[in-house]
């Protein structure tokens, strides 16, 4: 992959779980958001600071991080990864994201040149890559973060070899980041089609077109969501508000006339990016299952 690389990119706020009164609750609805960023393909998702945070709620934003995180990695590597803590207590009831990336096999039978697959260092020289046995690789990786391998040989012996997710020509889930703030990701996206969805914009069928053709060009997309008590647009003074609306190239109304006073963020995500996916998704995104 070049400079034409199909991206899909997608940012909520930092008070995406404002609406949740407890860790069971968060936990469900951090769920539900990874579930949707899989589905649609989704390469990265920031999480972008508001100010808006209560301060009861100020480790609601390393929560979300920590469990988007969690759900990306592969399940034979979540226990190495992700020691055992509070913030994990309901970690159990989440549910599996069935990408490419997290494999079933676990059998070194299962094994032939050219698999990718997550592995972690887990002693000097050796990988888990989630086999019944460890890897040998003379080289030295992280311990605490996954690193993604490509099975270069499997005879006389596993030979791997490091790459990024980018290497990867399938969809191979997404990454986690955090953004100090929206209008500066905004500016840093300016090579991308930035969309806004915001109840008070046109309808997606009156600028469908138009969004074609623009991302026909970028072949990426930036997709930014407002959150549980506040649109995009609604946090800001009005100085900062003609900032963000000048560095945002649509506004999308995905749901007209919505049947509902509010849409919350994992509804708004499972239908805007799913409105988009069928709309002009291949012009965007990697292939996934049934390519």
């Amino acid at each position: 992959m070049g400079d034409n690389d199909l991206t899909l990119k997608v940012a909520i706020p930092d008070t995406s779980l404002s609406d949740c009164s407890n860790l069971r609750e968060k936990t469900t609805k951090v769920g539900q958001i990874a579930r949707a960023l899989a589905i649609f393909r989704v390469d990265e998702v920031f999480i972008y600071k508001t100010g808006q945070l209560e301060t009861s709620k100020r480790r609601d934003a390393d929560l979300l991080d920590k469990l988007l995180r969690y759900l990306d990695t592969p399940q034979y590597l979540r226990r190495r990864v992700f020691p055992k803590t509070t913030s994990l207590q309901f970690a159990g009831t989440l549910p599996p994201l069935r990408t490419l990336s997290h494999p079933l096999e676990s059998s070194l039978t299962d094994l032939f040149e050219g698999t990718i697959r997550w592995g972690i260092q887990v002693r000097p020289n050796l990988i888990d890559l989630g086999f019944e046995k460890l890897i040998d690789y003379h080289d030295t990786v992280s311990e605490r973060e996954p690193t993604l391998f490509r099975v270069r040989s499997t005879n006389p012996r596993i030979e791997l070899e490091p790459i990024k997710r980018s290497d990867v020509d399938v969809y191979w889930g997404f990454e986690v980041s955090r953004a100090s703030n929206l209008l500066d990701l905004l500016k840093r996206s300016k090579r991308l089609t930035r969309i806004g969805f915001s109840r008070n914009a046109p309808f997606f069928n009156n600028i469908e077109q138009d969004l074609k053709t623009t991302i026909s060009s970028t072949n990426s997309i930036l997709a930014v969501f407002g959150g549980p008590t506040h649109g995009i647009l609604s946090i800001y003074n009005e100085a900062a508000k003609e900032d963000i609306k000048y560095n945002v190239d649509f506004w999308i109304n995905a749901i007209p006339n919505q049947g509902t006073e509010t849409v919350r963020l994992e509804e708004a995500l499972i239908i805007g990016l799913g409105l988009m996916n069928s709309s002009f998704g291949l012009l965007y995104t990697l292939p996934g299952y049934n390519r």
